[in-house]
């Protein structure tokens, strides 16, 4: 079972492995082939028999890819760090592939010397001391692959694994020279040298499916099925979809990234919560160690002028800009985005026209299937403005004729919280704010629009005035 450890900004995970099983089998099995190799060498240089000699050096780079092996785990045992997040597990992918390099290479070389033995040489003198070694060193062969084969499958060590395999292949050969060798001694001398090169071409194919295994790891082919993930994520609630499955890794350390999708409407630790059960169910499949998953609000028709006003927002933030107000609308099936954009007022006509050219820009690179951004420049000082108070009984006319305008508009009602200052820089002019009641179940759309129509209203028949500002609040009743 995975746990995770902490490094600087984020998670990591760390596989929990025997390595110093991997290594303690590694040792046992590099001292066995070892010892099969100075059993035949000894057989075949006292006797003469170039074919035992041949066995010997296939026994010789057993074990010397055993220490290729060892060399590989010291490697990929590393724990993950910051510059590699995912481990060092595949420096032992790679060590597999070393090994499958080192077949190919015995096979190329038992074939020349088959080749050669085929058309000149003497035939070996054959004895009981020859048959003798190539048995026992047959039977230490096959102990050591079935030990190492069956470790590698209990601690999933595609190391071991591919080790037994080539030890595996080993034993082929030892067989092909002992019945070469009993061919010879009835009378066919070419025996020897046509069982070699038979077994050379079984040495090659298990190169070839070592290579199969291993080298989908290095290219990062998907390690899980999708419809596995698939299956885990459907069945966690609040998943509105998902989509970029993806998934990568050895046998038994897989690492799985993914997108899940969630309504719009659910609060940032509802989808937290939703994101952290996706990767716990996904942490518990077989074979995977590490989840990653990517939150997104689902999206929906709905949804679509949300996230295009987010994005017009946050792209102007980015820019310095201010946004007083934004809408989108289709025309002909083109989408068009207006946006009220606010300006430090100390700049040039030219700079402002510059950073909000720069916007447009941006909008579109973000927005791609909008068809055209339309800005409109404003103001957007960020000072505090002073403003005096109008002499009262002016202050008075005006509030009434702001009664007057409310009363005639039946949606509105109760007009309240009056306010009206005249600018300290501008004594010609004043603006007024107030506040009015409309009933809670009209759309936001047309509350917008009523709170324009009063404002336009107030701007006309008001002298003097400079800005309106209208605030709707809901009534608990019908109006």
């Amino acid at each position: 079972m995975p746990h995770y450890d902490w490094i600087d900004d984020g998670y990591f995970v760390t596989e929990k492995r025997d390595l110093s099983g991997i290594r303690r089998v590694l040792i046992v099995t590099m001292l066995l082939n070892f010892l099969a190799m100075g059993v035949k060498l000894a057989a075949g240089l006292l006797t003469g028999a170039l074919s035992v000699v041949a066995d010997a050096l296939d026994s010789f780079f057993d074990g010397l890819s055993n220490v290729v092996g060892l060399a590989g785990l010291y490697a990929a045992g590393k724990p993950p760090d910051a510059g590699h997040p995912y481990g060092y597990r595949k420096f032992e992918t790679a060590t597999a592939l070393v090994i499958s390099f080192l077949l190919f290479l015995t096979c190329w070389q038992l074939f020349q010397t088959a080749w050669s033995r085929l058309w000149q040489g003497a035939p070996p003198d054959i004895n009981a001391w020859m048959i003798v070694a190539l048995v026992i060193s047959i039977l230490i062969q096959a102990g050591t692959s079935f030990y190492e084969l069956r470790a590698g499958r209990r601690l999933k060590s595609e190391l071991l694994v591919a080790d037994a395999l080539h030890t595996r292949a080993s034993i082929l050969v030892s067989f092909s020279v002992l019945i070469g060798l009993g061919f010879v001694r009835i009378g066919y001398p070419k025996a020897d040298p046509l069982f070699a090169m038979f077994v050379a071409l079984m040495i090659a194919k298990i190169g070839v499916d070592i290579l199969k295994e291993n080298l989908p790891v290095l290219v990062d082919r998907a390690a899980i099925d999708p419809s596995r993930i698939a299956e885990v994520v459907r069945s966690v609630g609040g998943v509105e979809s998902f989509h970029r499955v993806r998934s990568r890794g050895p046998g038994g350390s897989a690492a799985v990234d993914l997108h899940v999708r969630v309504s719009p409407e659910k609060t940032v630790q509802e989808a937290d919560a939703i994101g952290g059960e996706v990767r716990r169910r996904l942490l518990g499949l077989d074979g995977v160690s590490d989840v990653t998953v990517h939150l997104e609000a689902q999206r929906t028709a709905d949804a679509d002028a949300t996230d295009i006003f987010a994005t017009v927002k946050h792209a102007a933030e980015q820019s310095g800009l201010t946004i007083h107000e934004s809408w989108a609308h289709r025309t002909e099936g083109r989408l068009y985005v207006e946006v009220h954009v606010g300006v430090d007022p100390h700049l040039t006509l030219g700079e402002a026209h510059d950073q909000v050219d720069g916007l447009e820009r941006e909008l579109h690179r973000r927005l791609p299937e909008v068809y055209e951004v339309r800005t409109h420049i404003e103001m957007a000082d960020r000072q505090v403005e002073e403003g005096d108070r109008l002499p009262p009984d002016l202050e008075q006319r005006i509030t009434h004729e702001i009664e007057l305008i409310v009363g005639q508009m039946p949606e509105l009602a109760q007009p309240h919280n009056i306010a009206v200052h005249r600018n300290r820089n501008s004594q010609d002019g004043y603006y007024v704010s107030l506040e009015c009641m409309i009933a809670a179940d009209t759309p936001v759309s047309e509350a917008h629009h009523l709170s324009k129509v009063l404002e336009g209203e107030l701007s006309r028949h008001l002298e003097g005035v400079s800005e309106v500002f209208v605030h709707l609040e809901p009534a608990e009743s019908a109006l």
